[in-house]
């Protein structure tokens, strides 16, 4: 589909054997509890298709109810990429029980005021709005979807190509993108956030800007890994540093705990 709609396709990642269980399973070996939540609009959990069920925060919000829920005190976070989004809006929420977050494949535009660092030869249609801000991108993106239709020149068609590829409704990826997508998160909102690291794939082409993010969060450094967008996951430099900070966080937590 790719190909029909650009003319080439791009090279499926292709991580080491080692990394391809992924983050979670790493996280278990390494001696952690792992709680890795279907978010509204994916996996087993509801889907409403209104824009409305997803807008004010509504998947971090869910996060602190599951958290209420089974009764945890302390938490630490990770989020990779629309899942960072929605750890920083979490971040925002501030809710005593979450200690500290990784946000990954993500990048400064997140934040408002902030716009998008894309690489000047994806290709984008003229009519968009410059500069490409992330509710630009969000809004063409649903458009994409709602419309079912691959645009040649316009490399948004990506979320038609993942929707079909996956069998998602497309009507509510769309919903999903206008109600989570196309809100910024408030700088001011961060002021007391927890402590958090900021890192991405060295091939991540779309998520290099990172200095305000990190500059905005209080307790936040920056870190780099191997990988582009859809191979960093799989990466054992990434799933390493996240082991490694969460380590660290809990040890200064309780330096006697292993």
């Amino acid at each position: 589909m790719f190909r029909d709609a650009f003319g080439f396709a791009p090279q499926m990642p292709e991580p080491p054997i080692e990394g391809r269980p992924g983050l979670a399973a790493f996280l278990r070996a390494g001696g952690a509890r792992v709680i890795v939540p279907d978010m509204r609009g994916f996996g087993e959990s509801d889907k409403p298709d209104d824009p409305a069920a997803y807008a004010d925060s509504a998947m971090a919000r869910d996060v602190v109810a599951l958290i209420e829920h089974l009764g945890l005190d302390s938490v630490d976070v990770c989020g990779f990429s629309m899942g960072a989004h929605n750890a920083a809006k979490l971040l925002a929420l501030d809710p005593p029980s979450v200690k500290s977050a990784v946000l990954a494949g993500i990048g400064d535009y997140i934040l408002e005021g902030e716009v998008m660092d894309l690489p000047e030869e994806w290709p984008l249609p003229d009519h968009l709005p410059r500069p490409i801000t992330l509710p630009v991108h969000a809004a063409e993106g649903a458009r994409l979807l709602e419309v079912g239709r691959l645009e040649a020149g316009n490399v948004l068609s990506t979320q038609v190509v993942m929707a079909r590829a996956t069998g998602a409704d497309p009507e509510v990826l769309a919903a999903v993108l206008r109600g989570t997508m196309a809100e910024q998160v408030p700088p001011s909102a961060l002021a007391q956030a927890a402590t958090a690291l900021v890192v991405n794939g060295r091939a991540d082409v779309a998520n290099q800007a990172t200095g305000r993010l990190v500059a905005v969060l209080p307790h936040a450094s920056a870190a780099v890994c191997q990988g582009d967008h859809g191979s960093t996951p799989f990466e054992p430099s990434f799933q390493q540093a996240v082991h490694d900070f969460f380590a660290a966080q809990r040890h200064g937590r309780n330096p006697t705990a292993r």
